[in-house]
Formats: structure tokens, sequence, C-alpha cells
């Protein structure tokens, strides 16, 4: 420490003295003043850490919920003051201004009584003053003129007030700061108030997010379900249906919302009844059409916790479905419909309209798409809103099967035909998916020889179990996915020509997802709700620089790659944290063996552990001081001394 330092600081101390005897210092303040003492905060020196543009902006990104929630009370509070030059400033929990309403109109001795967003107002390197001393107090709290630590600072006057979460958690500080001749009694009683009215916002949100994960969570139970359901309100208006309902129906879901349940029923619908009389009932046999839709329905009202009543849930059963369709092993059910194929964008709606025209018809269909794109989850959402819903979806992948089993997987085959045969014989998947849907994936890799074969069952719609000469007449679906160009392969003499056609009758093409990033967010919010739900816990918020990121990435493996991402990041994330840039781990890009790195451009690490040592050495191996200086925690920056061997 310099001369001049010291006596600036012995100087400080002296001050401190006087100005206890004389009463001019606030407990609060003189405590303060005393941290700042012990801390060898030098009134002459002021260790500047002010962001620049592009840190600001990140900074602001990541407590983007906080800014927007507090902007509108901040703009309240100003509206009080912005005749006298009062400044209402919005900082986090470690000093850095995140939003300053309003410009000083008086004349200011020095920049250091400046408030401007990406200054930092730490009590370890601004002295006393509002936003610092009220971090380390986590009360509310004045601090006035000659109160502030360094005599620059003695023109403001400041009130400020701690923003707590729900948990307790300090996030922020609220300031009010102005010419200190223009003081107002009022000024901590608005800050509070303000300070108070931006927890409870934030509450609010928080609620607001989790009633929006909850419906989520209640409304893929409700489209799973492999009945139709129906809810009506009071006056017998549909306020819920599901894809099964819709379709044994005949309506569309969408359309649906808001009729009345006798458009769909006539006036003489059970579930009217039920709103009358209040008299639930199960299994009641309803023929709709002169008898060409028929189906089972039970019904029971619905009421809130005080008794009332608020409408009626309705649950419809194909009268059509057997015993073996309700009973289907897991292996032969189809999971998905067409709800979970998520995205807004043009090329989605696309093939979404596709594949529900697919849905009402039964020629086979062909899906084309890169890996990972979800070609399956539309197969299955095809077979589930066709009238085959109730019947076995069977899947073969023809790539994961070797050359000499693939027939026999496909086609069955009879006790003897083969060494290790089972006694009896063996179905193959054709037979298992008699009546239903048969997707044949990687339909690319098939070989040749085997292609034959298939081209004659979609022919004949008959087969042979390998080691029989009894031919079995079926009724499949045929709905084959691949990720090559067929038409190529074609070409290529790898595929062959008249089989290509034969699948190829009604064609969709899935987009890759760095074709339409405008669906990436919706996709990762699902992703992250459908993966709360397996892990057990809470659905976690999700960072616009993590979505930044994932923005700023092809995904080769697309749809599957980003679920592998996104669950890989929530197995780092605790509750009640939102996922960051930090958690996510991309497979970096492969530069040439001689790619030059530009001028200027150093590697992040090297640049982190230098910007760590720095802030060590001004603050004197201090960590609390550090990591203030940082903006990072106290664990993190011990991380980051290990990680680097950094002897402090």
């Amino acid at each position: 420490m310099s001369v001049r330092a010291e006596q600036e600081l012995m100087a400080a101390s002296e001050r401190l003295n006087r100005e206890l005897q004389t009463g001019q210092l606030s407990q609060i303040a003189a405590n303060s003043w005393r941290r700042c003492l012990q801390l060898n905060v030098d009134p002459s020196r002021h260790v500047r850490v002010d962001m620049g543009a592009r840190e600001l902006k990140k900074r602001i990104e990541a407590h983007q919920d906080l800014v927007t929630v507090a902007t509108p009370t901040m703009e309240n509070i100003y509206n009080f003051v912005n005749d006298s030059g009062f400044q209402v400033v919005l900082s986090d929990n470690h000093g850095y201004l995140l939003k300053v309403l309003g410009e000083r109109k008086t004349p200011c001795p020095s920049t250091l009584a400046r408030l401007f967003p990406g200054a930092n107002w730490n009590e370890s390197l601004r002295g006393t003053n509002a936003i610092g001393t009220c971090l380390v107090e986590r009360k509310p709290l004045k601090i006035h003129a000659s109160e502030h630590f360094f005599e620059e600072n003695q023109t403001l006057t400041c009130s400020a007030a701690p923003i707590f979460s729900p948990e307790g958690e300090l996030l922020a500080v609220l300031n009010l700061s102005g010419d200190h001749r223009y003081a107002n009694d009022l000024a901590l009683g608005m800050v509070v108030a303000g300070a108070n009215a931006i927890e409870n916002q934030l509450q609010l949100h928080r609620v607001n997010t989790k009633l929006y994960a909850s419906y989520k969570y209640s409304d893929t139970i409700i489209q799973s379900m492999s009945e139709g359901l129906v809810i009506v309100d009071p006056a017998g208006e549909i306020t819920k249906i599901n894809q099964v309902g819709a379709r044994i129906l005949g309506v569309s879901a969408r359309e649906a919302i808001g009729l009345h349940i006798s458009k769909m029923f006539g006036d003489n619908a059970p579930v009217l009844d039920l709103l009358r009389t209040g008299i639930a009932y199960e299994n009641k046999e309803v023929m709709l059409d002169g008898g060409q839709r028929a189906f089972y329905c039970s019904a029971t009202l619905l009421r809130d916790d005080y008794g009332q009543m608020i409408g009626a849930v309705s649950v419809l059963r194909p009268r059509s479905s057997s015993k073996r369709s309700r009973c289907l092993p897991a292996t032969q059910r189809a999971r998905y419909s067409f709800d979970e194929m998520i995205g807004d964008s043009d090329a989605m709606k696309k093939t979404r309209h596709m594949a529900e025209r697919a849905s009402r018809s039964l020629s086979t269909v062909l899906i084309q798409g890169e890996s990972g794109t979800g070609k399956e989850l539309i197969a299955q959402g095809i077979h589930n809103a066709s009238s085959r819903h109730g019947q076995p979806f069977v899947a073969v992948n023809c790539a994961a099967i070797t050359e000499t089993l693939l027939e026999s997987e496909l086609f069955g085959y009879e006790e003897g035909s083969f060494t290790g045969a089972k006694k009896g014989g063996q179905p193959g998947k054709v037979e298992m998916a008699n009546g239903g849907t048969l997707f044949l994936d990687e339909i690319g890799d098939m070989p040749l020889q085997m292609q034959v074969k298939l081209l004659r069952m979609l022919q004949e719609r008959r087969i042979c179990r390998v080691g029989s000469s009894e031919e079995i007449s079926i009724d499949v679906r045929i709905i084959a996915a691949t990720h090559q160009n067929l038409k190529q392969a074609v070409q290529e003499g790898c595929f062959r020509k008249d089989l290509y056609y034969r699948l190829n009758v009604l064609p969709i093409t899935i987009p890759p997802l760095r074709e339409r990033m405008d669906d990436l967010p919706a996709l990762a919010k699902f992703l992250v709700t459908k993966l709360s739900g397996r892990f057990g816990k809470e659905p976690v918020a999700i960072s616009s620089l993590f979505m930044r990121a994932c923005q700023s990435y092809d995904w080769p493996g697309n749809i599957r790659e980003l679920e592998n991402v996104i669950e890989r990041a929530m197995n780092m994330v605790d509750d009640g944290d939102a996922l960051t840039a930090e958690m996510i781990d991309l497979d970096p890009v492969e530069l040439p063996a001689d790619h030059a790195i530009p001028d200027g451009v150093r590697p992040l690490k090297e640049v982190e552990m230098e910007m760590v040592v720095r802030a060590l050495e001004m603050s004197r191996g201090n960590i609390v001081h550090a990591s203030s200086l940082l903006g990072i925690s106290r664990n993190t920056i011990y991380r980051k001394i290990k990680e680097y061997d950094i002897v402090v």
C-alpha cells in the first residue's frame, strides 16, 4: 500500500470517529465505514469494474425475468420523481446496475456519482453507498450526503431496498438516487413499496409458470389415453377433447372446443341428462349417424372444492374395440399422437398436414428425413389417428437385423426350418401386425433379395413362413421410413425401382431441425417438461443464453441430439434453477489442421484464467472481493482456482 493510500485511510478513520462523535453517521453507515476500512478500500484509488456493452447485454439476458417484472414498477416510481432529477436504479445481487431510469440534471463533480447500466456499486468498490450497503445489510436503508465513504459521492442521497425470491434468496436491489439538496422523507417508503411489488410480481410469474407446466402435464396424460375423453362445462359446451374422442365423434379436436355437445350427440346426448339429473352412468351404448358410428360412453360430474358442479367428463370407447385390441402388448402399441409434433414453422405445418391426410387413408406411406427427426413418431401418430388405431402397431428396423434373419423376422418360420428354430414355429412381424400397421424403419437398408419378397407381399397381400409352402392372407397397412435418398439409391441400383413406386404412394418429408429453428424454443420447453416428469422434478426454466446457444448450433443429430443435450443439462441443474449456456455440451466443429487463429483471438480458458488471477491480485487474495469483481459466486471461484492450479 502506498504512503498516500495509508494517509487516505487514516484520514477516513479519523473522519469516522469524528462523525460518530457528532452523530452525523447512522449506525448502518458507521458499520459500512468500518467494513470499508477493514477491506482497505482506498478513497483516493477507485477500482473500476464497469461492464462493456456485450457483457452488460449478457447479464441483462441472464436476469431477463427480473428486469421485465421490475420495469413497470420502476416507471411508476420515476413518474413521481422525474421533475427533481432523481434516478430509479435496479442492480443485481453483485452490485451491477441492470437498468437506470432518468438522468442527473444537476452538475455532478465526478463520474463516480453517475449511475449508468453496467456500473458496479458493490460496497468493496464504491465504499459506503445505498446499493452496496443494502447488499450487505439485506434490509431497506438510506445513505445521505456525507454518509457516503467517497467524498465524490456525497452529492447524492440514496434510498435502497432488497428484492428477495420466495425462498429468501437476495436477487436484486431497487434504489432511488438524486441530489442531496432535494432529499425527500418519502423516498425510502416508495422504494420499499416498489421492492415489495416486484417480489409479488415475481411470485405471480413463478405461479403462472407452474400452472402452465401442470396444464401441460395433464394435457399430455389426456392425449395419451387409449379411450376418448370429452369434458363439458355446466352448459354442455366442450372445454376439452382428446384426439381419440375427436376421432370417435368424427370431428376435429381443435374445432370442437366451444361447441355444444348436442352438435355431436344430438339433443338426447347422455351427458346432458347427467348435467340435469346428476346421475352418472357407465358403458351406455351410443349410436350416431343411423348406427354407422357406435361406441360405449361413461360419464361423471366434475365438482370444485366446495362441491359445486363445474361440468362433466365423458369417456368414450369404440364398440368395435375387441379384447385383443384393448390388451395389446406394449411392443404392439403406438404411444405417440400428432400432439407430439411440436412446432408451428411452415415446414412443420406442411409435414403435419400431410401426416393428417395419410391418417385418413390406408395407402402406403413413405417417410423420409434425417436420423433423429422423429420418423417413427409421425408413423405412430398416423396409426393412432387412423381407423386402425385399436389394432397392432409393429415396428421393424431393417438396418438392425442381419440379412439371414430378416426374412424369418418379417414372415415367421415353421418348426424345424433351421437350427435353433422354436418348437411350434414363430409368427413374423407381418402376422403380428395383421389388421393394423407394419412400420418398416430404415427401409433403404433392406437387402435386394428381401426387397423382392417384400414387393410380392405388397402385391399379393399374402406371405409364406420360412420352411412352409402354405400361404397366409394378411391385411396390414405399410408405413416405411428412411434417412436415405431412395431416388438416388434406385439410380445406383441399391434399391428396386418397382418397390420404390409401391412405397412412395403418400410421401412425407420431415425437415431437419436446422431448417426449422423457429420451432426450437417450443421443442426445448416440451422436452424439459417431458424430462422433468421422468426425473420426478419440477420443470426448470430455460435461460435466453441457453436458447441462443442452441439456436447457433446446426444439430446434425436433430431432435434426438437436442433431447440428449437437454437431458444432460437437466442432470446438472438444481430445482428452481435455470438451464444455462455453460451446461450445454455440444460436439465442437472440427477445424482443418492448418487452420490459423485470427489475430486478437485467444482461447477462452486462457482469458478466463488471466481474469481470475488479476481479480485475486487486485483483492489481495480476498476470495469474497475477487468473486465480487468477477461477478461470480465463491464456489465458482474456488473451482476455477483448483481447475487452473492458481496459488493464492
